[in-house]
């Protein structure tokens, strides 16, 4: 927008009304004049997400300024339901850490309303014991934790997560992918996960 007296780009917006349609009154920084001017706002677009909640997927759609930046990490509300943004497809059939909406064909995500599921793989010295827990997001995994699970107990050794593989630290459950454990044959242990095995 330029003043009309002078033509400098430079202004103060003294005043603003409206949604779709902005109703400004500027003030230019350098001649003082006070003028009006109507900017169109950017009209929501339709982008298409998909929820995925344990083995199955749903496609929605979700409404979103073209402008509007998104990355992976991002909860957001859809419907009545909170999501976080796994992944971002773009217009090139490309996945993208960060992306505006108006470059965006896909959003995937996983629901953060329901527990989440981690997967459990102990090493039995040739044979691998492979389950699937169902936790409380907000549960901690910590590299060398002794856990119980049916008859077998186990020291974690490596936790994966949706960014690495940890060999050292804790990770919560909500960005754990898989834990590895070799099995121990101490009698103690930090917690008991056979109550939460779902496969």
């Amino acid at each position: 927008m330029k003043c009309p007296a002078c033509g400098s780009c430079e202004h103060q917006i003294l005043k603003s009304k409206g949604k779709l349609t902005k109703e400004l009154l500027l003030k230019c920084e350098e001649c003082g004049n006070v003028y009006r001017e109507t900017m169109e706002s950017p009209r929501p677009m339709e982008v298409r997400i998909i929820i995925s909640k344990f083995d199955e997927s749903l496609k929605k759609w979700a409404s979103f300024k073209p402008d509007e930046i998104l990355e992976v990490g991002d909860v957001l509300e859809i419907g009545d339901e909170r999501v976080r943004i796994t992944s971002l497809e773009n217009k090139r059939n490309a996945r993208v850490m960060e992306s505006m909406v108006e470059d965006l064909i896909s959003i995937w995500a996983v629901s953060v309303d329901i527990p989440a599921r981690v997967g459990v793989s102990v090493d039995l010295h040739g044979r691998v014991l492979s389950r699937k827990v169902e936790l409380d997001r907000d549960f901690t995994f910590k590299v060398g934790d002794v856990v119980k699970m049916g008859r077998t107990i186990f020291r974690i050794k490596t936790i994966k997560t949706l960014e690495r593989r940890m060999r050292r630290g804790f990770a919560y459950a909500d960005v754990t992918k898989r834990v590895y454990g070799i099995p121990v044959s101490e009698r103690r242990y930090d917690y008991d996960l056979t109550m939460n095995v779902v496969t």
